[in-house]
């Protein structure tokens, strides 16, 4: 294999190892100081995933709480009406909120009320800020909860599409010129071209004026060759619109803006980030293996 070829196969390589990398992290709650303290989990910390959330608010002070008000990030969706325990406290949601209150004595220190209601994660992979706030308090008690991409079969399947896209294009892009110059000659005429540029920059970086003078009466037979292969590759243009339809009226209403990948240095990628990025690589590895690409010395 040549070392172009084992170049674009590796570059392609890392890039599918990067890109499709699972973003599974530990969830840490970093709090705030308070009187109290307010721990995040779920069933599911996924990406655009349904999943049963556990708060639980333990006092630490020495005063006792009646009630409490827990803002939730607006990035969540389908937020349900809570559970509470114990049974005397009760909460109810309602625009991003979720209130409590107790018909007993109240939460006092070192007790504990768990809350628990199903939501839908935020479709962006990051870390989320949930605040709350006790009654009659002025102080408001904050802790962190991560969302990741913890599947890699979305991307998996954009790689997939991606690549059967780019051999079909680079297939029919070879047919079209076994069809309109004919391989054999499309091969000597990338020769000629890519021995003609090299001679040209040598003469170039010499100074040598004979040679370009030399050089500038091939430069007409060269001028012929790349028409004649514009032919076909215009053609190719037409064609490709096609793979756009796809990227735009297929890939993005079906995945929409959910985090499907993370590049890191960049962040998390959606599809209509990620499509693009394995398109260029697999698109260039395709040309490569079927010897679409100018011939390099």
């Amino acid at each position: 294999m040549k070392l172009g070829k084992r170049f674009a196969f590796a570059t392609v390589l890392a890039l599918l190892t990067i890109c499709t990398l699972a973003v599974i992290v530990s969830v840490a709650n970093a709090q705030t100081a308070g009187t109290y303290t307010l721990d995040v989990s779920s069933s599911n910390k996924g990406v655009n995933e349904v999943s049963t959330y556990t708060l639980v608010i333990t006092n630490n002070g020495s005063s006792t709480l009646t009630g409490f008000n827990v803002t939730i990030p607006g990035d969540y969706s389908n937020i349900g009406q809570p559970s509470v325990s114990p049974s005397s406290w009760t909460g109810n949601y309602s625009e991003g909120v979720i209130n409590l209150s107790t018909s007993g004595t109240g939460l006092s220190n070192g007790q504990s009320i768990t809350v628990t209601f199903q939501a839908t994660n935020p479709i962006t992979a990051g870390t989320y800020q949930w605040s709350s706030q006790a009654t009659g308090a002025a102080t408001t008690v904050t802790t962190t909860y991560t969302i990741a991409i913890t599947s890699i079969i979305p991307a998996i399947e954009i790689f997939i599409i991606a690549a059967a896209i780019a051999f079909l294009n680079s297939g029919i892009n070879r047919i079209l010129v076994g069809y309109f110059i004919g391989w054999e000659q499309y091969r000597v005429m990338q020769k000629e071209m890519a021995e003609f540029r090299s001679e040209q920059m040598a003469a170039a970086r010499a100074g040598d004026q004979k040679r370009m003078e030399k050089l500038k009466k091939k430069q007409s037979q060269i001028t012929n060759m790349q028409q004649k292969m514009m032919k076909p590759q215009f053609i190719q243009i037409g064609i490709s619109f096609l793979y756009i339809l796809v990227w735009f009226l297929v890939l993005i209403p079906v995945f929409g803006t959910t985090s499907i990948a993370y590049l890191p240095g960049f962040g998390p990628l959606p599809v209509v980030w990620l499509y693009p990025i394995f398109s260029f690589f697999l698109a260039l590895l395709s040309q490569r293996i079927l010897g679409i690409n100018p011939i390099e010395h």
